[in-house]
């Protein structure tokens, strides 16, 4: 178990640098796409044809990205007054049960996003102002999606050897963010 703890957070821990990383061109994208949109707009007086699609569909994709990022934490929204009920061993249970239940979910909504995106590829369907392949756009979703299912997965798998005395959540859980 030791060695693919250690494994998986090398693994984990390069993934979070690739993460921010392209989380923070994708904001910084969004700001120069919004800031361009200012500046022709009212200092030229002739706005830049698409710049408001475009920084929503960055947009889009910042949000599909931030939600594979989130699974890292292993860690579900719980009501506080139902976590305190239950001892560490509950929790360990819920968590593990609520990651299992995540991962299916999200395995669910990636085979169905698949097929949007299959059906908008097929059809060549196009935003109508920037002309770019919708496809392109919602496969994130089905990478983001994936990708989430799989972490939600291994934290199953984490937080059952909590529940079984192995493991210490801190060994895998971030507290950070940023």
């Amino acid at each position: 178990m030791s060695r693919l703890l250690e494994a998986y957070q090398r693994l984990q821990y390069r993934l979070y640098t690739v993460e921010k990383t392209v989380a923070a061109l994708l904001m910084l994208a969004i700001s120069a796409v919004v800031l361009t949109g200012v500046f022709s707009r009212y200092l030229l007086r002739e706005p830049f044809y698409g710049t408001d699609r475009l920084a929503t569909y960055l947009f889009v994709l910042l949000s599909f990205w931030g939600l594979q990022m989130a699974s890292g934490y292993y860690e579900h929204i719980t009501v506080g007054v139902v976590r305190h009920w239950l001892g560490p061993k509950g929790q360990a249970l819920l968590s593990a049960l609520a990651a299992i239940v995540s991962a299916g979910f999200l395995g669910y909504l990636a085979w169905a996003a698949y097929g949007f995106v299959r059906f908008l590829y097929e059809n060549n369907e196009v935003d109508l102002v920037l002309r770019l392949p919708l496809w392109i756009v919602y496969s994130f979703f089905v990478l983001a999606a994936i990708v989430a299912a799989l972490r939600y997965l291994i934290g199953g798998y984490l937080w059952w050897e909590v529940l079984r005395g192995r493991l210490l959540p801190e060994r895998f859980q971030r507290k950070s963010f940023v």
